[in-house]
C-alpha cells in the first residue's frame, strides 16, 4: 500500500463520494461541502491573483492605465452590495459583457458553423468518406426545409435526414458516455491500483 498522502486523501474522498450510491450519509455531505468550499476558495484566490497580475502589476510597473477600464467595470458589479442607491450602475458592466459576448458568439457561429460547414461540405466526391459527408449534409438540410410543399424526392431526403440526425445524436451520446466511463475507470485505478494494490501496475 502506498504511503503518498495525496493518494490516500484522494482515494478516501473518492470512496466517500461513491457511498452516495448506497445511501446519502453524513460523510458524503461533509465531502460535498468540502468540495464546494474548496471550489469557492480557489475562485477567490484566482480572482485576487488576476487583479494583482492583470491590473495592479501592469498599472504600477508598466504604467498601462487602460487596465483601469475593465477594473472599474468589474468593480461596478459589486455596487448593489455597497449602496442600494447606486445599484443601477451594475447595469453598465452587464451590458458590456452581454454585448461583447453576443458579438463574439455571433462571429464564431458564422465563421465556424456556417462558413466552416460550407468548406467542409464543398469537397470532391473522390472517396466514400466525402460522399457520406456531402450526402449526410444534403439530406439533413432537406429535413429542415419547411417552406416548400413536400414532393417524392424531398420526402426521400427528409426520411434519410431523419436517420442521419439520429445516428449523429447517438454517436454524440455514446461519446459522452465513453467520457464519463473513462473518468470512472480513472477513479477505479486510483483506488484499486494506486491506493489498494489489487490491480497490478503495467
Amino acid at each position: 500500500m502506498t504511503s503518498d498522502p495525496v493518494i490516500w486523501i484522494s482515494s478516501i474522498l473518492t470512496v466517500i463520494g461513491f457511498s452516495y450510491l448506497f445511501k446519502e450519509n453524513e460523510f458524503y455531505r461533509a465531502v460535498e461541502h468540502l468540495y464546494v468550499g474548496v471550489a469557492a476558495g480557489y475562485t477567490v484566490v484566482m480572482g485576487y491573483t488576476n487583479v494583482v497580475n492583470k491590473v495592479w502589476g501592469p498599472l504600477t510597473k508598466k504604467g498601462q492605465y487602460t487596465v483601469l477600464i475593465p477594473a472599474v467595470l468589474g468593480f461596478l458589479l459589486f455596487m448593489p452590495y455597497i449602496s442600494r442607491s447606486l445599484g443601477w450602475l451594475r447595469r453598465l458592466p452587464v451590458a458590456v459583457i452581454v454585448a461583447i459576448g453576443a458579438a463574439v458568439s455571433l462571429r464564431t457561429s458564422v465563421v465556424e458553423q456556417f462558413i466552416g460547414q460550407l468548406r467542409s461540405t464543398v469537397i470532391p466526391l473522390n472517396s466514400i468518406n466525402n460522399i457520406i459527408i456531402v450526402f449526410g449534409t444534403m439530406v439533413t438540410l432537406c429535413y429542415f426545409i419547411f417552406t416548400v410543399k413536400p414532393n417524392p424526392v424531398l420526402k426521400v431526403g427528409v426520411e434519410s435526414g431523419k436517420w442521419v440526425i439520429m445516428v449523429t445524436l447517438g454517436a454524440a451520446f455514446g461519446a459522452g458516455i465513453m467520457g464519463r466511463i473513462s473518468l470512472l475507470i480513472g477513479r477505479m485505478f486510483l483506488v484499486f491500483r494506486d491506493w489498494l494494490p489489487l490491480i497490478p501496475k503495467a
